[in-house]
Protein backbone atom coordinates (compact mmCIF):
# COMPACT_ATOMS: atom_id res chain seq x y z
CA UNK A 1 0.00 0.00 0.00
CA UNK A 2 1.38 3.73 -0.16
CA UNK A 3 0.17 6.85 1.95
CA UNK A 4 0.99 10.10 0.71
CA UNK A 5 3.11 9.20 -2.25
CA UNK A 6 4.90 6.80 0.28
CA UNK A 7 5.44 3.11 -1.16
CA UNK A 8 5.85 0.37 1.30
CA UNK A 9 8.20 -1.41 -0.99
CA UNK A 10 10.42 -0.74 -3.96
CA UNK A 11 11.75 -3.35 -6.42
CA UNK A 12 14.53 -2.03 -8.41
CA UNK A 13 14.80 -4.35 -11.30
CA UNK A 14 12.49 -6.70 -12.73
CA UNK A 15 14.33 -9.61 -14.19
CA UNK A 16 13.94 -13.38 -12.20
CA UNK A 17 14.99 -11.87 -8.48
CA UNK A 18 12.81 -8.72 -8.66
CA UNK A 19 9.85 -10.21 -9.90
CA UNK A 20 10.87 -13.47 -7.51
CA UNK A 21 10.39 -10.74 -4.58
CA UNK A 22 7.83 -8.69 -5.80
CA UNK A 23 5.74 -12.47 -6.01
CA UNK A 24 6.39 -13.04 -2.30
CA UNK A 25 6.04 -9.37 -1.51
CA UNK A 26 2.24 -9.35 -3.07
CA UNK A 27 2.00 -12.86 -1.03
CA UNK A 28 3.01 -11.20 2.31
CA UNK A 29 0.39 -8.02 1.86
CA UNK A 30 2.45 -5.76 0.41
CA UNK A 31 1.93 -3.75 -2.73
CA UNK A 32 5.32 -3.60 -4.14
CA UNK A 33 6.23 -0.59 -6.40
CA UNK A 34 8.26 -2.48 -9.38
CA UNK A 35 10.81 -0.57 -11.60
CA UNK A 36 12.55 -2.02 -14.51
CA UNK A 37 15.29 0.11 -16.78
CA UNK A 38 14.10 -1.98 -20.21
CA UNK A 39 11.29 -1.41 -22.68
CA UNK A 40 9.17 -4.60 -21.54
CA UNK A 41 9.70 -7.98 -18.47
CA UNK A 42 12.14 -10.07 -20.23
CA UNK A 43 14.12 -8.12 -22.46
CA UNK A 44 17.41 -8.81 -21.07
CA UNK A 45 17.02 -12.27 -21.64
CA UNK A 46 14.93 -12.23 -24.22
CA UNK A 47 18.28 -10.30 -26.24
CA UNK A 48 20.45 -13.32 -25.19
CA UNK A 49 22.53 -15.34 -27.46
CA UNK A 50 20.73 -18.21 -29.69
CA UNK A 51 20.86 -21.98 -28.84
CA UNK A 52 21.22 -20.75 -24.67
CA UNK A 53 19.54 -22.76 -22.69
CA UNK A 54 19.80 -22.72 -18.59
CA UNK A 55 22.29 -25.17 -17.38
CA UNK A 56 20.62 -25.65 -13.78
CA UNK A 57 17.77 -27.58 -14.88
CA UNK A 58 13.54 -27.27 -14.76
CA UNK A 59 13.66 -28.75 -12.07
CA UNK A 60 16.05 -26.88 -10.09
CA UNK A 61 15.05 -23.65 -11.90
CA UNK A 62 11.77 -22.89 -10.64
CA UNK A 63 11.02 -19.67 -9.16
CA UNK A 64 7.95 -18.28 -6.57
CA UNK A 65 4.91 -19.38 -8.03
CA UNK A 66 6.38 -20.24 -11.59
CA UNK A 67 7.71 -23.62 -12.73
CA UNK A 68 8.47 -24.49 -16.24
CA UNK A 69 6.33 -27.21 -17.75
CA UNK A 70 7.68 -30.72 -18.84
CA UNK A 71 7.38 -29.36 -22.67
CA UNK A 72 10.88 -27.21 -21.66
CA UNK A 73 12.62 -30.37 -21.58
CA UNK A 74 15.65 -30.89 -19.29
CA UNK A 75 17.27 -27.23 -19.89
CA UNK A 76 14.92 -24.57 -20.45
CA UNK A 77 15.77 -22.76 -23.50
CA UNK A 78 16.45 -18.91 -23.47
CA UNK A 79 12.70 -18.43 -25.04
CA UNK A 80 11.24 -20.42 -22.34
CA UNK A 81 12.50 -17.96 -19.75
CA UNK A 82 11.33 -14.99 -21.16
CA UNK A 83 7.78 -16.74 -21.23
CA UNK A 84 8.23 -17.55 -17.47
CA UNK A 85 9.55 -13.90 -16.88
CA UNK A 86 6.44 -12.48 -19.10
CA UNK A 87 3.55 -13.79 -17.55
CA UNK A 88 5.15 -13.90 -14.06
CA UNK A 89 2.96 -10.50 -12.86
CA UNK A 90 -0.22 -12.01 -13.82
CA UNK A 91 -0.01 -14.97 -12.02
CA UNK A 92 1.29 -13.08 -8.86
CA UNK A 93 -0.99 -10.13 -8.75
CA UNK A 94 1.50 -6.99 -9.28
CA UNK A 95 2.03 -4.62 -12.15
CA UNK A 96 5.39 -3.97 -13.00
CA UNK A 97 6.67 0.21 -14.68
CA UNK A 98 9.07 -0.53 -17.45
CA UNK A 99 11.11 2.13 -19.18
CA UNK A 100 12.32 3.39 -15.65
CA UNK A 101 15.73 3.39 -15.62
CA UNK A 102 16.92 4.43 -11.84
CA UNK A 103 19.87 6.26 -11.68
CA UNK A 104 20.61 6.99 -7.40
CA UNK A 105 18.81 5.02 -4.80
CA UNK A 106 19.29 7.52 -1.43
CA UNK A 107 18.49 7.18 2.04
CA UNK A 108 16.53 10.01 4.14
CA UNK A 109 17.63 9.23 8.01
CA UNK A 110 15.54 11.90 9.45
CA UNK A 111 12.43 11.31 7.80
CA UNK A 112 13.41 7.16 7.71
CA UNK A 113 12.51 6.37 4.10
CA UNK A 114 14.30 5.97 0.90
CA UNK A 115 14.20 8.02 -2.58
CA UNK A 116 14.82 6.03 -6.09
CA UNK A 117 15.68 8.79 -8.66
CA UNK A 118 15.40 7.54 -12.22
CA UNK A 119 17.63 9.35 -15.25
CA UNK A 120 14.50 11.19 -16.15
CA UNK A 121 14.40 13.19 -12.75
CA UNK A 122 11.32 10.93 -11.78
CA UNK A 123 11.40 9.92 -7.82
CA UNK A 124 9.99 7.38 -5.77
CA UNK A 125 9.83 6.83 -1.69
CA UNK A 126 9.49 3.92 -0.09
CA UNK A 127 10.01 2.75 3.48
CA UNK A 128 12.04 -0.19 2.10
CA UNK A 129 13.96 -0.98 -0.91
CA UNK A 130 15.27 -4.17 -2.77
CA UNK A 131 17.80 -4.02 -5.25
CA UNK A 132 17.01 -6.51 -8.10
CA UNK A 133 19.59 -5.65 -10.42
CA UNK A 134 21.87 -8.54 -10.97
CA UNK A 135 25.28 -8.76 -11.28
CA UNK A 136 25.59 -8.27 -15.45
CA UNK A 137 24.61 -4.43 -15.16
CA UNK A 138 27.53 -2.90 -16.99
CA UNK A 139 29.57 -4.96 -19.43
CA UNK A 140 33.40 -4.85 -18.79
CA UNK A 141 36.04 -4.50 -21.99
CA UNK A 142 39.76 -4.01 -19.95
CA UNK A 143 42.03 -1.91 -21.93
CA UNK A 144 44.33 -3.89 -23.32
CA UNK A 145 47.81 -2.34 -24.35
CA UNK A 146 47.31 -1.36 -28.29
CA UNK A 147 43.38 -2.00 -28.01
CA UNK A 148 42.61 1.49 -30.28
CA UNK A 149 44.85 -0.13 -33.03
CA UNK A 150 42.73 -3.00 -33.32
CA UNK A 151 41.21 -2.82 -37.42
CA UNK A 152 38.82 -5.60 -36.71
CA UNK A 153 35.84 -5.66 -34.47
CA UNK A 154 35.70 -5.37 -30.87
CA UNK A 155 32.09 -6.95 -29.45
CA UNK A 156 31.22 -7.47 -26.04
CA UNK A 157 29.97 -11.13 -24.95
CA UNK A 158 26.27 -9.09 -23.94
CA UNK A 159 25.98 -8.46 -27.21
CA UNK A 160 26.88 -11.53 -28.67
CA UNK A 161 23.84 -12.76 -30.63
CA UNK A 162 23.79 -14.99 -33.61
CA UNK A 163 26.96 -17.56 -34.00
CA UNK A 164 26.51 -17.55 -37.86
CA UNK A 165 26.84 -14.16 -38.13
CA UNK A 166 30.43 -14.84 -37.74
CA UNK A 167 30.70 -17.36 -40.53
CA UNK A 168 34.32 -17.37 -42.79
CA UNK A 169 36.06 -15.55 -39.93
CA UNK A 170 38.69 -15.67 -37.85
CA UNK A 171 37.31 -15.58 -34.16
CA UNK A 172 38.61 -14.53 -31.33
CA UNK A 173 36.79 -14.96 -27.32
CA UNK A 174 38.78 -13.43 -24.42
CA UNK A 175 37.16 -15.13 -21.11
CA UNK A 176 36.41 -18.10 -19.33
CA UNK A 177 33.03 -18.06 -17.77
CA UNK A 178 30.36 -20.04 -18.65
CA UNK A 179 28.47 -17.98 -21.61
CA UNK A 180 32.45 -17.48 -22.73
CA UNK A 181 32.51 -21.24 -23.47
CA UNK A 182 29.35 -21.76 -24.45
CA UNK A 183 29.30 -19.01 -27.65
CA UNK A 184 32.95 -20.50 -28.23
CA UNK A 185 31.96 -23.63 -29.37
CA UNK A 186 29.00 -22.45 -31.07
CA UNK A 187 31.15 -20.55 -33.01
CA UNK A 188 33.05 -23.34 -33.99
CA UNK A 189 30.15 -24.29 -36.40
CA UNK A 190 30.51 -21.08 -38.31
CA UNK A 191 33.97 -19.44 -37.89
CA UNK A 192 37.22 -20.41 -39.87
CA UNK A 193 38.96 -20.74 -36.75
CA UNK A 194 38.39 -19.96 -33.14
CA UNK A 195 40.87 -19.16 -30.27
CA UNK A 196 39.88 -18.36 -26.70
CA UNK A 197 42.08 -16.65 -24.82
CA UNK A 198 42.12 -17.72 -20.74
CA UNK A 199 44.13 -15.93 -17.88
CA UNK A 200 43.54 -18.47 -15.50
CA UNK A 201 42.58 -21.93 -15.83
CA UNK A 202 38.64 -22.48 -15.10
CA UNK A 203 37.69 -25.47 -13.50
CA UNK A 204 35.55 -28.00 -15.18
CA UNK A 205 32.61 -29.99 -14.26
CA UNK A 206 29.59 -32.08 -16.02
CA UNK A 207 26.81 -30.51 -16.71
CA UNK A 208 24.83 -33.25 -14.91
CA UNK A 209 25.91 -36.80 -13.49
CA UNK A 210 23.77 -39.72 -14.33
CA UNK A 211 21.24 -37.71 -15.55
CA UNK A 212 21.10 -35.85 -12.29
CA UNK A 213 22.05 -31.89 -12.83
CA UNK A 214 25.06 -30.88 -11.23
CA UNK A 215 23.75 -28.37 -9.20
CA UNK A 216 21.27 -30.79 -7.59
CA UNK A 217 24.14 -32.24 -6.29
CA UNK A 218 25.80 -28.51 -5.15
CA UNK A 219 22.42 -28.18 -3.07
CA UNK A 220 23.78 -31.15 -1.12
CA UNK A 221 27.49 -30.00 -1.03
CA UNK A 222 26.57 -26.99 0.49
CA UNK A 223 26.37 -28.69 3.89
CA UNK A 224 29.72 -30.80 3.95
CA UNK A 225 33.19 -28.20 4.84
CA UNK A 226 34.79 -27.02 2.20
CA UNK A 227 38.01 -29.17 1.81
CA UNK A 228 35.75 -32.40 1.27
CA UNK A 229 33.91 -30.34 -1.28
CA UNK A 230 36.95 -29.57 -3.11
CA UNK A 231 38.12 -33.03 -2.92
CA UNK A 232 34.90 -34.54 -4.12
CA UNK A 233 34.65 -32.29 -7.34
CA UNK A 234 38.17 -32.64 -8.24
CA UNK A 235 37.62 -36.12 -8.32
CA UNK A 236 34.83 -35.66 -10.07
CA UNK A 237 36.20 -33.14 -12.93
CA UNK A 238 39.71 -35.79 -13.29
CA UNK A 239 37.35 -38.98 -13.66
CA UNK A 240 34.65 -37.27 -15.97
CA UNK A 241 36.53 -34.68 -18.19
CA UNK A 242 39.92 -35.71 -17.54
CA UNK A 243 43.39 -33.97 -18.13
CA UNK A 244 43.48 -31.10 -20.58
CA UNK A 245 46.93 -29.91 -20.46
CA UNK A 246 48.05 -31.14 -23.66
CA UNK A 247 45.49 -29.10 -25.13
CA UNK A 248 46.88 -25.89 -23.51
CA UNK A 249 44.05 -25.80 -20.45
CA UNK A 250 45.73 -26.96 -17.15
CA UNK A 251 44.19 -28.07 -13.74
CA UNK A 252 43.20 -24.83 -11.77
CA UNK A 253 45.97 -24.34 -9.21
CA UNK A 254 43.02 -23.12 -6.72
CA UNK A 255 40.26 -24.74 -5.55
CA UNK A 256 36.94 -24.27 -6.46
CA UNK A 257 35.57 -23.14 -3.17
CA UNK A 258 38.27 -20.70 -2.60
CA UNK A 259 38.37 -19.80 -6.28
CA UNK A 260 34.31 -18.75 -5.44
CA UNK A 261 35.01 -17.22 -2.00
CA UNK A 262 37.53 -14.83 -4.17
CA UNK A 263 36.42 -13.99 -7.39
CA UNK A 264 32.43 -15.39 -7.24
CA UNK A 265 33.33 -18.06 -10.35
CA UNK A 266 31.55 -20.94 -10.41
CA UNK A 267 32.64 -24.01 -12.93
CA UNK A 268 32.16 -24.09 -16.54
CA UNK A 269 29.35 -26.99 -17.31
CA UNK A 270 31.14 -28.84 -20.42
CA UNK A 271 28.59 -29.56 -22.60
CA UNK A 272 30.51 -29.52 -26.45
CA UNK A 273 33.19 -27.32 -25.41
CA UNK A 274 35.76 -29.93 -24.00
CA UNK A 275 34.90 -31.98 -26.88
CA UNK A 276 35.69 -28.89 -28.62
CA UNK A 277 38.77 -28.32 -27.32
CA UNK A 278 39.96 -32.29 -27.80
CA UNK A 279 39.01 -32.17 -31.36
CA UNK A 280 41.26 -28.96 -32.15
CA UNK A 281 37.99 -27.09 -32.98
CA UNK A 282 39.01 -24.53 -29.87
CA UNK A 283 42.59 -23.35 -29.58
CA UNK A 284 43.48 -22.23 -26.27
CA UNK A 285 46.33 -19.59 -25.69
CA UNK A 286 46.85 -17.69 -22.33
CA UNK A 287 46.22 -14.21 -21.36
CA UNK A 288 46.21 -10.99 -23.88
CA UNK A 289 49.62 -9.47 -23.46
CA UNK A 290 49.11 -6.56 -25.82
CA UNK A 291 47.37 -5.58 -29.39
CA UNK A 292 49.33 -4.06 -32.03
CA UNK A 293 47.50 -3.06 -35.23
CA UNK A 294 45.56 -6.47 -36.45
CA UNK A 295 48.13 -7.97 -34.49
CA UNK A 296 47.18 -9.34 -30.71
CA UNK A 297 49.86 -11.20 -28.68
CA UNK A 298 48.85 -13.69 -26.31
CA UNK A 299 50.48 -16.07 -23.96
CA UNK A 300 51.11 -19.32 -25.74
CA UNK A 301 49.69 -21.30 -22.63
CA UNK A 302 47.36 -20.78 -19.78
CA UNK A 303 48.77 -19.78 -16.54
CA UNK A 304 52.07 -18.80 -17.78
CA UNK A 305 53.66 -15.60 -17.23
CA UNK A 306 55.70 -13.70 -19.85
CA UNK A 307 60.06 -14.30 -20.01
CA UNK A 308 60.40 -13.70 -23.61
CA UNK A 309 59.13 -13.62 -27.13
CA UNK A 310 59.33 -17.56 -27.07
CA UNK A 311 56.38 -17.52 -24.18
CA UNK A 312 53.97 -15.47 -26.12
CA UNK A 313 52.16 -16.26 -29.82
CA UNK A 314 50.96 -13.53 -32.08
CA UNK A 315 46.86 -14.31 -33.53
CA UNK A 316 45.19 -12.12 -36.34
CA UNK A 317 41.77 -12.68 -35.69
CA UNK A 318 38.97 -10.67 -38.02
CA UNK A 319 36.67 -10.61 -34.46
CA UNK A 320 37.50 -10.08 -30.61
CA UNK A 321 34.57 -10.92 -28.56
CA UNK A 322 35.12 -9.84 -25.05
CA UNK A 323 33.50 -12.36 -22.44
CA UNK A 324 35.23 -10.40 -19.81
CA UNK A 325 32.60 -9.86 -17.68
CA UNK A 326 30.87 -6.68 -15.93
CA UNK A 327 30.72 -3.91 -12.93
CA UNK A 328 27.44 -4.17 -11.04
CA UNK A 329 27.36 -0.16 -10.99
CA UNK A 330 26.25 -0.60 -7.22
CA UNK A 331 28.80 1.72 -5.63
CA UNK A 332 27.37 4.43 -7.81
CA UNK A 333 23.96 3.29 -7.83
CA UNK A 334 23.15 3.07 -4.09
CA UNK A 335 24.40 6.12 -2.44
CA UNK A 336 25.22 4.28 0.60
CA UNK A 337 28.95 4.84 2.03
CA UNK A 338 30.93 1.39 2.03
CA UNK A 339 27.98 -0.89 0.19
CA UNK A 340 30.25 -2.49 -1.77
CA UNK A 341 33.79 -4.63 -1.58
CA UNK A 342 36.85 -3.55 -2.97
CA UNK A 343 35.36 -5.83 -6.39
CA UNK A 344 32.46 -3.39 -6.50
CA UNK A 345 29.85 -6.23 -5.13
CA UNK A 346 27.68 -5.66 -2.29
CA UNK A 347 28.74 -6.36 1.25
CA UNK A 348 25.09 -7.67 1.92
CA UNK A 349 22.68 -10.19 0.38
CA UNK A 350 19.52 -11.89 0.94
CA UNK A 351 18.12 -10.82 4.15
CA UNK A 352 21.02 -9.19 5.71
CA UNK A 353 20.73 -5.36 6.27
CA UNK A 354 23.47 -2.42 7.06
CA UNK A 355 22.97 -0.68 10.10
CA UNK A 356 23.14 2.78 8.35
CA UNK A 357 21.08 1.25 5.32
CA UNK A 358 17.73 0.00 7.18
CA UNK A 359 15.24 -2.23 5.34
CA UNK A 360 18.04 -2.16 2.34
CA UNK A 361 18.30 -5.47 0.53
CA UNK A 362 19.65 -6.84 -2.19
CA UNK A 363 18.68 -10.19 -3.80
CA UNK A 364 20.72 -12.53 -6.68
CA UNK A 365 23.63 -11.46 -5.95
CA UNK A 366 25.70 -14.87 -5.41
CA UNK A 367 25.68 -17.48 -8.14
CA UNK A 368 26.79 -20.90 -5.88
CA UNK A 369 27.04 -24.41 -7.38
CA UNK A 370 23.63 -24.90 -5.97
CA UNK A 371 22.40 -22.92 -8.88
CA UNK A 372 21.12 -18.93 -9.11
CA UNK A 373 17.69 -18.88 -9.60
CA UNK A 374 17.07 -21.79 -6.63
CA UNK A 375 18.93 -19.46 -4.56
CA UNK A 376 17.02 -16.59 -5.59
CA UNK A 377 13.72 -18.21 -4.67
CA UNK A 378 15.23 -19.15 -0.97
CA UNK A 379 16.16 -15.70 -0.94
CA UNK A 380 12.62 -13.97 -1.81
CA UNK A 381 10.90 -15.47 0.69
CA UNK A 382 13.39 -14.71 3.44
CA UNK A 383 13.42 -11.30 2.67
CA UNK A 384 9.31 -10.75 2.13
CA UNK A 385 9.11 -11.93 5.44
CA UNK A 386 11.83 -9.86 7.32
CA UNK A 387 10.10 -6.89 5.54
CA UNK A 388 6.43 -7.72 6.32
CA UNK A 389 7.74 -7.57 9.90
CA UNK A 390 9.84 -4.54 10.01
CA UNK A 391 6.49 -3.20 8.42
CA UNK A 392 4.24 -4.04 10.84
CA UNK A 393 2.02 -6.20 8.09
CA UNK A 394 0.24 -8.92 9.28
Amino acid sequence: MKSKDIYDVTVVGAGPAGLSIAYELKKAGLIPLVLERTPAIGDVWRNHYDGLRLNTGRFFSALPGSKFPRSAGTWPARDEVVHLLETFPARGGFTVQTGIDIEKVSYDADSNIWLATGNDGSQFKSRAVVMAIGTCRIPVIPEWEGRETFPGEIVHSSTFKRAQDYAGKHVLVIGSGNSAAEMTSRLTEYASSVTMSIRTPPHLLPKSVYGIPIVGIGIWLRYLPNNLVDMLLSFMQRRMIGDLTAYGLPFPPMSLTKQYAINNVVPILYGPFVDDIRAGRIKIVGSIQKISGPTVHALRAVGITQDDDSTTIALEPDVIVAGTGFRTGISELVQIPNITDEKGRSKISGDQELEEAPRLYFIGQINPLSGQLREIRVEAGKIARKIRKQLRMK
